[in-house]
């Protein structure tokens, strides 16, 4: 994508939302999130005009520094722009971009923890910044830990452009529903009445009407979109076929989504308190091994540096329990064949445990 016309796009997007009016009306929450954006945009606007120049490393290094740091805090503040405006996050899903969650992670590296960078329960590893290495696009950094030394290789250009296509799509769907008063009664109903009768045959016809509802209020389509994403990967993990996963396994994680949606349209949150055996078991393996609780949250990303590490750790942990290595290589076999949004769901309750 062409990186001029998605900053200009975001220029005029900002605009339309009339920073001075919020001002004016003392919502200056709003005016910190849009005017947080407003600096990103001169920041990467510095970066890019200087793309053909020669700088020196300290020149290079200031750039960097703004850019990942002016990048990350106007993610923060989408978050709380669209909560704002739309009194829900529902409209926001950053977390299922690869390239801004992986901004997420080098940020953390290289600007806020690199003397102290706290990645494991019992591990501690540090940040080295290659600075030979800058060049106007593109840098690499050490991840050092007693076990190993990891080379990392950024290219800037992709995690520029994913934030401008995440913020306009955010910024267009928020200015689509700022002047409208929406009523959510009847999806409050058609949800309830989906988790009342869960597990059940018609399920996807129920929620295919529950999806066609949201559409009506919110002419909202894009896969980023929070309650999209979620009725997407519902149907995918419902629709599953490549190998035969436990039934009451499948049936926890399809509920915890279904919950998910209860949350963005009634912004309360619904807790299940009963699990099939595979979960049940598996709680019990975790509360014999408490010293895991902390890495447990890796296994639902991925794209996390050490999802690969934590995941082999806790099939190790496991190998005498029978249970836990099902759900463990069930987890395993997903991610074997790249399927990262079901190793997100069906690694959920798992982080989802408490002590």
């Amino acid at each position: 994508m062409d990186l001029v016309k998605l900053v200009e796009e975001n220029e005029y997007l900002i605009e339309k939302f009339n920073i001075k009016a919020y001002f004016n009306n003392k919502d200056y929450a709003v005016v910190g999130a849009l005017t947080a954006l407003e600096i990103t945009n001169e920041v990467q606007k510095c970066y890019s005009d200087d793309l053909n120049k020669e700088k020196t490393i300290s020149e290079k290094l200031m750039t960097l520094y703004g850019l990942l740091q002016s990048l990350f805090v106007s993610i923060d503040g989408l978050y709380e722009l669209a909560y704002l405006i739309s009194g829900s996050k529902k409209f926001i899903n950053i977390n299922q971009n690869k390239e801004l969650r992986n901004l997420k992670h080098i940020r953390n590296d290289v600007v806020g923890h690199p003397a102290n960078r706290n990645t494991r329960s019992r591990e501690t590893a540090y940040c080295i910044l290659d600075k030979n290495s800058l060049t106007n696009s593109n840098f690499t950094y050490f991840i050092c830990k007693k076990s190993e030394i990891e080379t990392r290789n950024v290219e800037m250009l992709p995690l520029i452009t994913a934030y401008y296509v995440e913020t306009n799509s955010l910024l267009k769907s928020l200015l689509n529903i700022s002047n409208l008063n929406l009523g959510n009664e009847h999806l409050i109903v058609l949800i309830t009445n989906i988790l009342k009768k869960f597990p059940y045959q018609n399920l996807l016809t129920d929620l295919d009407k529950l999806y066609n509802e949201y559409l009506t209020k919110y002419k909202e389509k894009d896969i980023r979109n929070r309650f999209v994403w979620r009725y997407e990967l519902i149907k995918k993990i419902y629709n599953f076929n490549k190998f035969t996963i436990d039934l009451d396994l499948k049936e926890d994680v399809i509920y915890l989504q279904l919950a998910k949606l209860y949350n963005i349209i009634t912004a309360k949150v619904l807790n299940k308190t009963s699990h099939g055996n595979v979960i049940k078991l598996f709680y019990r393996f975790l509360r014999k091994n408490l010293d895991l609780y902390n890495e447990r949250i890796y296994l639902c990303d991925m794209s996390h540096p050490y999802f690969n590490e934590t995941l082999n750790k806790f099939i190790k942990r496991a190998k005498n329990n029978k249970n836990a290595q099902y759900y463990l290589k069930t987890l395993a076999e997903l991610a074997a064949i790249n399927e990262s949004d079901l190793v997100y769901a069906y690694a959920l309750p798992i982080k989802n445990f408490k002590k």
